[in-house]
């Protein structure tokens, strides 16, 4: 096992490595759509409800209707996947763009992860997948927030922004027991790394909060980590990487840093009138 698995900062996520970093806008030349984004604020919350029901399920009562569950867990998902096939061609206003593209891809990311669940025969990917649907599913819900706030004309709160990104932070701080666990192998050490590549660029690609300053700290923090996952993964194959083993290792203790201040941050965002 690699000196920089076992490191300190507790800031590690797993996501699949098929996400799509990048968010991308409806083409400008598709057919107008003018009853997309009421219908996601009508119903999304819904769907995402039934998916989040199913797969995050610890209570006695909802695993005695796990059957029933995964039944509107599928319904809800070919229901947001319908929405997003409309909302990638749809051409909206100029309020709803950045917003509605970014529930294109986070719906796509989404999609891959619960469609994956169910073919996988690896007990780490399964982990990794639930934890994926944990945060993306939030992330779609943030794009929902933001969508109604600009629909009713007001600014977005920060409260209902930042969901998104609170749940990707927790699951990545986590994660990161499985990657410190003294049973940590080689390769998932390489899986963890790679699918937090993809982590981090979606953690950038959604610092599009109402506050500046935790933007910026999202950001940083997210180009940071995307840079220690790179150098760890040619650690262990045995490759040069952009960086030394110090260097990481030194990069790993301002990342924690990063991540208690974002945190902190966070927190008093949240409470602030």
């Amino acid at each position: 096992m690699s000196h920089s698995l076992r490191r300190v900062a507790t800031v590690v996520g797993v996501v699949i490595a098929s996400l799509s970093p990048l968010a991308v806008v409806p083409s400008a030349g598709a057919t107008s759509s003018t009853s997309i984004v009421p219908g996601i604020l009508a119903h999304t919350d819904n769907y995402l409800t039934s998916v989040r029901t199913y797969f995050l399920c610890s209570t006695a009562k909802c695993k005695a209707e796990r059957s029933t569950l995964l039944k509107s867990a599928h319904s809800a998902m070919t229901k947001l996947s319908a929405q997003e096939a409309v909302a990638a061609k749809a051409h909206v206003s100029s309020r709803y763009r950045a917003s509605v593209g970014l529930f294109v891809v986070d719906m796509r990311n989404l999609a891959a992860s619960f469609h994956e669940y169910f073919i996988t025969t690896s007990t780490v990917t399964l982990s990794g997948l639930v934890g994926n649907i944990f945060y993306l599913t939030s992330d779609v819900g943030s794009d929902v927030n933001v969508m109604r706030a600009a629909s009713k004309n007001t600014p977005v709160s920060f409260k209902l922004w930042v969901e998104g990104e609170a749940a990707t932070l927790v699951a990545m701080q986590t994660d990161a027991s499985a990657l410190q666990s003294s049973t940590a192998t080689k390769s998932i050490g390489i899986y963890a790394n790679q699918l937090l590549e993809a982590e981090s660029a979606s953690m950038a690609a959604h610092a599009n909060g109402p506050n500046a300053s935790f933007n910026t700290m999202l950001k940083k923090f997210a180009h940071n980590q995307r840079r220690i996952s790179q150098s760890e993964i040619l650690f262990l194959q045995g490759k040069k990487a952009p960086m030394t083993e110090t260097q990481v290792a030194n990069l790993n203790v301002s990342v924690a840093a990063e991540f208690a201040s974002l945190i902190k941050t966070e927190t008093a965002l949240v409470k602030k009138k």
